[in-house]
């Protein structure tokens, strides 16, 4: 359950790397807009799951509020000096748990399935750095 759960974590930093980067990289080491990435990921979404124009809307809506809620989250870890991974891996972990939810209240059962599917197809490449392969 943990790997699964650190996978999807994994997936979805992947999913706004690449396309910020499939947009042309940023600007000298800064955070990518998460408006644009907010927009990419809803634009792919839509294409490749068949939303609608509504359901566009509420994904990109909701995309915009997890990354404020995790943008607060990381300050909130900073400021606390808790900066251990586990604390991070677990915040992050139970947001993307949380974002997901909201995603399956939009996502008819059929776009839901593709998804789950696309998510598994589409493994992260980010966050697997050196160390130790655990």
């Amino acid at each position: 359950m943990r790997k699964r759960t650190l996978l999807i974590v994994a997936i979805f930093f992947a999913v706004a790397a690449t396309a910020f980067a499939q947009r042309g990289g940023g600007q000298g080491g800064q955070r990518p807009d998460p408006k644009v990435q907010a927009k990419t990921m809803a634009d792919t979404w839509q294409e490749k799951f068949g939303l609608s124009d509504e359901q566009h809307t509420k994904v990109y809506d909701l995309l915009i509020a997890s990354n404020e809620k995790r943008t607060a989250k990381m300050t909130e870890l900073r400021s606390s000096g808790s900066m251990d991974r586990e604390a991070i891996t677990a915040a992050m972990t139970k947001m993307q748990e949380d974002q997901d939810k909201e995603l399956k209240k939009i996502f008819s059962a059929t776009q839901w399935t593709a998804y789950e599917t696309w998510k598994k197809e589409n493994p992260p490449t980010q966050g697997r750095r050196g160390g130790g392969g655990k």
